[in-house]
């Protein structure tokens, strides 16, 4: 859209600013003094006996009628744009006029800021002050400050020249504001909007100070002249800038306008006129996909191969853009090749429905003719793929009945179909896809997001009968786009902002605020969102003593993770990557995993939100294909899936360093962007996830320079240079840290070894109501029992169950260990001994 506005050649001449106050006013008495005259003339003349003179009188009747039904109205709208040349002033309504002319005289006379003036006058108007309330920004205060910059630069002489051109400069933004939001005219929402577009030091000031986002106004102030211009009414209308509320009676139209077309009634049985429902309000609001839009006009309009598919996942847009193009094809705002064209949705379903052998392929031929016939129809098919399904039931075959015909360009298809199945059902088919120009529909950014919301919040508001904030709105988008990705935007934010409204009116509250939106999103996902605060800041500058309260010693390791979260949870990890990228090097069994889930659990609330891939699993160069999936589309990957499925969660790759240097290529970009596309092209985003990779590399270096009495610090600087043994530098670059661990001591395993225990002791406190304890001999045996040289602790869980748990559990089964009792273990003429 911008780029089609600087095309425009605009300029400001508003002649009335030239003159002087009294001349103004002088033009002005002769206007009133004109219309006083002429309604004077109306009801004289229109009374009159003679015949010529009564006429004269209704004449001028019908010409002030006329004038008051454009009164307050801009001289143009923007239906129509001059080419050549486009004066601003013609375009804007009179409470704009008067608000230049009212800051014009003021800042001639007194001094001071133009701007500041316009902005002052401005804070009159209820829809910009309703705009800011719903910025979270008092308005009284705002114009407090507004008034105290202007005193400050009162007496700052200014010329009319100087005025003139900033008048020329803010209206020429509120043009292309008001263009860009489709208005009819400019409006004094669309001038507020422009003074956070122009450069002005006192205004930038301004905005700092109450912290305003310029495009986060414009779409604040749209919000609330909406809402205002609805709020008087008892039910919203249908419909309002191509946005939907409710159903429209719709009536069919099958002639164009050269009454060249032809009825097509086999069409309309199996088919749903679009344009149809464009002329009854009930279609055509779009917000972004602009560049697909345009290539679809460009594909529909070109003589040769008029056939384009739409490629996107479900809520991406493909239904919009389709119902964008029916609402400019009855407002005939096309290509001159499209113009007085129908576009008709076929529906494959209701044709194949009850099809007897043979009858699909008879009511194919008859729509297919009819089409050719009528010379004026546009055919959309969604779900396309299920043309290529039919073939072989009953000898049906609509793929291929349709091919030929759409392959001669006789009119124009447009498809619609999902990347899994464009992947497995048509791509395989060359000549069908070859007949299409793809297209691919991509999500929707926030910001374009947010605007969206903006008219959806309107019908919600009614809905719900509750105020919504803007910042509940932009929330709410920024909310979706991060943590629920498994609808894509706006409709991920649509239900976040439906279930915060639900929540918000069960509990009666009559604003909904960001908080609320917050709120909701952390019950949904089961993760801290909100900002630290109270308790929970203590148990972030604690994490160290709350992880050792499960983990064993390794103190470089808890401080490096512990560190991390802490940068996360404060908003001051790297932007565009994951979380946390751990690269864990150490032997087996000294809490690699251990410290993985403890994360899991702290960061995720459950260490049930981690998920291990053990890349051993992953030695060959095609293995790459069950992380991302594979390029038919038939196997999903083991690493998106996880993602997409759970996009707040803890990724262990466990023994990194056995996967094929092709598979750990890929995680370059992973660890980098926090982004990967998988096999269907989706893009998997991996920013809400800590990542941890483990490996074994080097452990005997580890072990070898503890035993000869090196410090850790010093074994962790050398070991991290040598791991360039087995991961390429640009690799070992993108972890957030490389963390070693130490190799456990005797003390560390009889540690482990207590908390294992105590673990169970609970366990079996809960389930059966038996106290359980153990003195230093059972411990220091189990200890022994459970390490080994190789696997470290990993055995010590085996060891407890032999030796522990399945003696007990006899002992419950004999009834020899009643509830209540109390059982102490020891060890003792190398048995274990358990005495109550």
């Amino acid at each position: 859209m911008r780029d089609s506005i600087s095309n425009l050649k605009i300029y400001y001449d508003e002649s009335r600013l030239k003159m002087s106050v009294a001349g103004r006013f002088l033009v002005r008495s002769i206007i009133y003094s004109t219309y006083g005259i002429l309604i004077a003339a109306a009801i004289i003349f229109s009374t009159a006996a003679i015949p010529w003179l009564s006429s004269l009188g209704w004449l001028i009747i019908l010409f002030i009628a006329d004038r008051l039904l454009h009164f307050g109205k801009a001289e143009r709208s923007f239906v129509r744009l001059s080419k050549e040349g486009i004066n601003v002033a013609l375009y804007a309504i009179p409470q704009v006029y008067s608000v230049l002319e009212w800051s014009f005289d003021r800042a001639l006379a007194l001094g001071g800021d133009f701007n500041l003036y316009v902005m002052q006058k401005l804070l009159q108007n209820k829809d910009v002050v309703g705009g800011l309330a719903r910025m979270g920004v008092k308005p009284e205060e705002f114009i407090s400050k507004v008034e105290e910059y202007l005193l400050k630069l009162a007496g700052q002489k200014n010329t009319k020249e100087a005025l003139i051109q900033n008048a020329e400069q803010l209206m020429s933004a509120a043009f292309r504001h008001a263009l860009e939001n489709k208005s009819e005219a400019i409006e004094a929402k669309d001038l507020f909007s422009a003074l956070g577009e122009i450069t002005n030091e006192n205004i930038a000031k301004l905005f700092k100070l109450f912290d305003i986002d310029a495009g986060d106004l414009e779409n604040a102030l749209i919000y609330g002249s909406l809402v205002r211009k609805f709020s008087g009414l008892r039910r919203l209308p249908g419909t309002f800038a191509g946005f939907i509320g409710r159903p429209y009676r719709v009536r069919h139209r099958v002639m164009n306008r050269a009454w060249t077309a032809r009825p097509t009634p086999t069409l309309d049985q199996f088919g749903e006129d679009l344009t149809d429902l464009a002329r009854a309000g009930k279609a055509g609001f779009l917000i972004g996909h602009q560049l697909e839009y345009g290539r679809v006009l460009d594909v529909l309009s070109r003589p040769g191969n008029p056939n384009a598919l739409l490629i996107g996942e479900p809520g991406s847009g493909k239904e919009t853009i389709i119902a964008h193009l029916a609402h400019e094809l009855a407002k005939d705002r096309v290509p001159a090749p499209l113009f007085d064209k129908r576009l008709v949705k076929l529906d494959i379903g209701s044709m194949v429905a009850g099809a007897a052998e043979g009858e699909l392929q008879r009511r194919i031929k008859k729509v297919v003719s009819e089409i050719m016939i009528a010379g004026n129809v546009i055919l959309y098919i969604p779900d396309i793929h299920q043309l290529i399904k039919t073939s072989g039931q009953l000898r049906l075959s609509a793929a291929e009945l349709l091919l030929p015909v759409i392959k001669s360009s006789a009119f124009s298809v447009v498809g619609s179909t999902y990347p899994r199945e464009y992947k497995q059902h048509i791509e395989p088919d060359t000549d069908f896809a070859s007949a299409f120009e793809p297209i691919r529909v991509q999500e929707i950014n926030e910001e374009e997001a947010v605007r969206f919301m903006v008219y959806d919040g309107i019908f919600l508001e009614a809905q719900y009968k509750i105020v919504i904030s803007f910042g509940a709105i932009k929330e709410s988008v920024r909310l979706a786009k991060k943590y629920f990705r498994q609808k894509l935007l706006p409709v991920s934010a649509e239900d976040l902002l439906k279930e915060s409204l639900a929540g918000a009116a069960q509990h009666g509250k009559k604003i909904l605020t960001v908080d609320d939106i917050v709120k909701t999103a952390e019950k949904k996902v089961n993760i801290p969102i909100h900002k630290a605060s109270g308790e929970e800041v203590a148990q972030l500058l604690n994490l160290e003593e709350i992880i050792h309260q499960r983990l064993v010693d390794q103190e470089e390791a808890v401080k490096g993770v512990s560190r991390a979260l802490r940068e996360y949870r404060s908003g001051l990890s790297r932007k565009g990557g994951p979380i946390a990228v751990f690269l864990f090097v150490g032997p087996t069994g000294v809490g690699k995993t251990e410290l993985s889930k403890i994360m899991a659990k702290i960061q995720f609330g459950s260490s049930e939100m981690m998920t291990r891939l053990d890349m051993s699993e992953y030695q060959d160069k095609q293995s790459i294909f069950r992380l991302i999936g594979s390029p038919d589309g038939t196997v999903s990957g083991n690493l998106t899936s996880t993602i997409l499925e759970k996009p707040y969660s803890l990724i262990l790759l466990d023994e990194f360093e056995k996967a094929h240097s092709d598979v750990l290529n890929i995680f370059l970009q992973v660890f980098d962007d926090g982004r990967l596309t998988d096999n269907l092209g989706r893009i998997v985003d991996f920013q809400n996830t800590i990542i941890i990779a483990t490996s074994n590399a080097h452990s005997e270096f580890i072990k070898f320079s503890l035993e000869s009495g090196r410090e850790m610090p010093q074994i962790s600087e050398e070991l991290k240079k040598k791991l360039v043994d087995y991961f390429k530098p640009e690799l070992l670059n993108r972890f957030s840290d490389i963390v070693v661990f130490k190799s456990l001591s005797p003390l560390d395993l009889q540690a482990i070894t207590r908390l294992q225990l105590k673990d169970f002791a609970d366990q079996l406190r809960e389930a059966q109501g038996v106290d359980l304890s153990f003195d230093d001999s059972a411990v220091n045996k189990l200890a022994e029992l459970g390490h080994d040289p190789v696997f470290g602790a990993r055995p010590l869980r085996k060891a407890i169950s032999d030796k522990i748990k399945s003696v007990l559990a006899e002992k419950i089964l004999r009834n020899e260990v009643a509830r209540g009792s109390a059982i102490k273990i020891n060890f003792k003429n190398e048995t274990f001994g358990f005495s109550q």
